[in-house]
């Protein structure tokens, strides 16, 4: 049966919105995942146009589907079980993290080593689960996502440095840590701006 273009553009339109909800995505969510314009996604949603194949062929990947699905009348029902794996995989070495500091803090306070607080361990734990955050939003995760790791980061570096070591100023550190902040936010701006 051949379909005319207002058709198909329907058809692709209605199942775009229908994979995009399943997924749990907003737009603006999805053009970061594939590195597009969340304008264009607006725009094949509204039946203004259609999604070239290799934007295609990236979407049914990223849901599971085949390119097929697109134009199908009746949408494939999937369920989002990648995005559950990977916040699975994110708690578990976050959790790993957390742990291991554990078996550290009861194993230094056997050992008891000379002039080491235990209670370090924790403070290093800080920055190391936040870089796990960090690698896993940036293979799985938003643009958001990655900003609010990227930053967790900066300040938890800030912070285990300043809980380490005693030195009356080091209360400054906070402060040099405030223009690599800017830096972070105009550097995250001005990625969103380039896919526009």
């Amino acid at each position: 049966m051949k379909i005319n273009e207002e058709e198909l553009k329907d058809r692709v339109a209605n199942n775009l919105i229908n994979y995009r909800k399943i997924s749990k995505l907003t737009q603006l969510e999805l053009a970061e995942k594939i590195n597009y314009s969340d304008k264009s996604i607006s725009k094949w949603e509204r039946k203004e146009g259609l999604p070239d194949i290799t934007i295609l062929v990236k979407l049914a990947d990223l849901y599971g589907i085949t390119v097929n699905d697109f134009l199908a009348q009746e949408p494939k029902i999937i369920t989002p079980k990648k995005h559950v794996s990977q916040l699975l995989v994110t708690l578990m070495a976050f959790t790993g993290v957390w742990v291991l500091a554990f078996l550290i803090y009861m194993l230094l306070g056997l050992i008891d080593v000379q002039g080491f607080k235990p209670g370090l361990v924790f403070i290093y734990a800080i920055p190391l689960s936040v870089t796990i955050l960090v690698i896993f939003s940036y293979l799985w995760g938003t643009m958001m996502m990655k900003f609010i790791s990227t930053s967790l980061f900066l300040w938890s570096m800030a912070l285990s440095v300043y809980l380490t070591f005693s030195t009356v100023h080091l209360w400054l550190l906070f402060i040099t840590a405030v223009p690599v902040q800017i830096i972070i936010i105009f550097w995250f701006i001005l990625k969103n701006n380039n896919k526009l």
